[in-house]
């Protein structure tokens, strides 16, 4: 069992590499949230823990899913696909968010065929 202040620092954790993702300072992250600098800087000191309001305020504003800010790294811990997705449009990207929801609930043989694929495809 995750003791209950591993789990908030890890949530922590998420949001700060989130934050510094977008290339913003805690200011400018606090500005776009509507909350008050001291809210983001107690949090990344770990003086203060997110809500689940103010990480479904972040959610919405940034793009990610919930689920993000509680997965294991590695699960969907690379916000370079968060980047990758920005520069699409919503129709684009509404077709890449459904082929990864998808995935998530493919078989693990049908993973490595369409990794294989992909392999293929990209080699140069």
């Amino acid at each position: 069992m995750v003791k209950r202040e591993s789990c908030d620092r890890k949530i922590t954790d998420k949001v700060k590499e989130l934050r510094k993702s977008k290339g913003l300072t805690q200011k400018e992250f606090a500005d776009i949230l509507g909350i008050n600098i001291n809210t983001v800087a107690q949090a990344e000191s770990y003086r203060q823990n997110y809500t689940i309001k103010l990480l479904r305020k972040i959610s919405e504003k940034f793009n990610v899913p919930m689920r993000w800010f509680f997965d294991e790294p590695g699960d969907l811990d690379d916000t370079g696909v968060y980047k990758i997705l920005d520069r699409f449009d919503y129709k684009k990207k509404t077709k890449v968010k459904e082929i990864v929801e998808r995935l998530d609930k493919a078989e693990i043989d049908d993973i490595d065929v369409i990794i294989q694929l992909l392999d293929k495809l990209t080699r140069k």
